[in-house]
């Protein structure tokens, strides 16, 4: 019996190509894993300054509203305690709405991030 030349087997060529292939595929694959890893990192730092954030508005919630003032940006860790060095900052605006009516507003900038958290709250202010 003979042999044909389509019976023969696989030529160098399409094995280089196949590999060639599987290569481009597997580069592929590796540079989608470090972009999913860079976009964890980002949300992971955005969860924690929304805690930090919402964490301190319901702290400053909590306070007599008589009291209640801007602050500068202050270094704050994870758990939203000031430390020096710390990776977020925090700051808070207060402005006066109307008469009886607080605007209260916290910012938290995060690490790699495009723009702060900003949370806004209103409270009420009873007349002395």
């Amino acid at each position: 019996m003979s042999r044909r030349r389509s019976d023969r087997g696989f030529t160098l060529i399409s094995v280089l190509l196949a590999v060639t292939m599987l290569t481009i595929g597997l580069v592929a694959l590796a540079r989608t894993q470090a972009v999913l890893t860079s976009a964890e990192s980002g949300v992971s730092s955005r969860s924690v300054a929304l805690s930090v954030a919402s964490g301190y508005v319901e702290q400053l919630r909590g306070r007599d509203p008589w009291t209640l003032v801007s602050e500068a940006p202050v270094a704050v860790n994870g758990d939203g305690q000031p430390v020096a060095g710390g990776p977020y900052r925090r700051s808070t605006i207060v402005t006066l709405d109307q008469a009886n009516l607080l605007r209260l507003r916290v910012q938290v900038a995060y690490p790699r991030g495009p723009s702060p958290i900003d949370l806004t709250s209103l409270i009420y202010r009873p007349p002395t």
